[in-house]
């Protein structure tokens, strides 16, 4: 893909219509919470089975990512983002006229694979039409959409349930026709003469892996982590896993186009990119824990305990947009080294003293703050700094497919830590170990280019 040059106007346009596909997109991972116990209750599953909404959504968003990202690069933003939100829009659609949990799953799997296309292939456009001087203010905004659509996606789905869960789903399909409609419109068209030879056996391998992960980590049970980690329904998901790995490692390298590039990854700041999306999954895993440490240290009932990670979640939202717009002036390496180190703080404090309201709150802001740095505009802008623009798509896709999978990782070995601990001390520990964590990602951000450094980069990728 080369460079676009539009005007302000078109390019504040195209902002929000990728503001609303994202939002859709990330409101639709918070919504499932308070909706699962109603499609649990209508077709009579436990919630091991009904974590399965979940956990498809999942494996099949991180299959998406790469390989919609990949055929944007070839094929162009404009009809990759519209196939996006199409498949987005039909698995909305099986979903909510579902007569049966088959087709809830099959739904879910189409929503993924659209939904790891959006995510991408709107970061990737930024690099393509956005000057530099404002590619991390238009980051920024795009990064405050997960704060709150995290907060919004619970409360969206409450709202709804009332009128049937089938609503919390509905509701997504008048959206992706809209986003079909104002892409056409206003998305120009960037053909690319290069033919891809789409690389299936990648694919085939990349798709194993996510549902080695996804299923073997979803089967540990927390309350018996040791046993469970060695049974049959674990261990042997989890060594597929990690045999696969060095195989698709080797497929990658000989593909001649690689639906996830390998090469990338011996670019040093990728590869801290990389490794600090990883330690956002456990940082993040730890604290969707902090409502129940909430009900034990200040004997808060469920709803209040969830309204404590509103100081998390709203500066996480208020944040981004800010840490975007300073982005253009001071580079990653200042913003992530800052807010790493101050997230440490954050989960130390909440850790030590959980009862200790006024603390929380404050520790609370700082946690929010830090987590947008780790995963939002600065980790992305590295990305598309060092990222040609022939696969800024490609890029974006491994920041996205990392997440997942850190998540994953985090929440199979937080829920261990938790349930391994009686009482309060396995949430403490827990967020010991996050904290362990954001200081490895502060001292790896140390090893970042400096703003001027980032800058000849940028350019010599134009």
């Amino acid at each position: 893909m080369s460079n676009i040059t539009l005007d302000t106007r078109t390019r504040n346009l195209i902002l929000i219509l990728f503001l609303i596909g994202v939002f859709m997109g990330s409101l639709d991972t918070g919504i499932i919470g308070p909706v699962l116990p109603s499609i649990e209750q209508s077709f009579k599953l436990t919630s091991r089975e009904s974590s399965w909404i979940f956990t498809l959504f999942v494996i099949s968003f991180m299959i998406g990512s790469p390989v919609m990202a990949k055929f944007s690069d070839f094929y162009g933003r404009k009809k990759i983002f519209i196939l996006d939100v199409i498949l987005f829009g039909i698995g909305s659609c099986l979903i909510a006229s579902a007569i049966s949990i088959e087709l809830i799953f099959l739904g879910r799997i189409i929503q993924g694979f659209g939904c790891g296309g959006i995510f991408p292939v709107a970061g990737a456009f930024i690099g393509d039409a956005f000057p530099l001087e404002e590619r991390g203010k238009a980051l920024g905004i795009l990064g405050s959409v997960f704060g709150i659509s995290a907060i919004g996606g619970p409360l969206v789905g409450a709202a709804l349930i009332p009128f049937g869960w089938n609503w919390c789903f509905t509701i997504n399909i008048p959206i992706s026709i809209f986003l079909i409609l104002f892409a056409f419109y206003i998305l120009p068209e960037a053909e690319d003469n290069r033919k891809l030879k789409i690389d299936y056996l990648g694919i085939a391998i990349l798709s194993l892996l996510a549902i080695f992960l996804a299923y073997g980590l979803n089967q540990i049970d927390s309350n018996n982590f040791i046993n469970s980690l060695f049974s049959l329904n674990v261990a042997p998901f989890l060594i597929l896993f990690i045999i696969l790995i060095p195989i698709f490692f080797k497929i990658e390298k000989k593909a001649e186009e690689s639906i996830v590039p390998i090469h990338m990854l011996k670019n040093k700041e990728i590869t801290i990119a990389c490794i600090e999306t990883l330690c956002y999954g456990i940082i993040y895993s730890s604290a969707i824990f902090i409502p129940s440490l909430v009900i034990l240290s200040m004997g808060l009932n469920d709803q209040l305990a969830s309204l404590m990670l509103i100081p998390i979640l709203g500066a996480n939202a208020v944040a981004a947009p800010i840490l975007g717009k300073i982005l253009d002036y001071t580079g990653s390496r200042k913003i992530m080294a800052i807010g790493t180190l101050i997230m440490t703080f954050g989960l130390i404090a909440i850790a030590v003293y959980p009862d200790n309201f006024i603390l929380f709150i404050i520790a609370g802001c700082l946690i929010g703050v830090g987590m947008v740095t780790i995963i939002g505009a600065p980790l992305r802008y590295i990305v598309l700094s060092e990222a040609k623009p022939t696969e800024r798509g490609a890029g974006q896709a491994i920041v996205n497919m990392l997440s997942s999978a850190g998540q994953l990782i985090g929440g199979a070995l937080i829920g261990g830590i938790i349930a391994s601990f009686s009482g309060i001390w396995g949430y403490k520990i827990s967020l010991i170990l996050a904290a362990i964590v954001a200081f490895i990602a502060f001292l790896f951000t140390l090893k970042l280019k400096n703003r001027d450094e980032q800058i000849a980069t940028m350019k010599s990728n134009i």
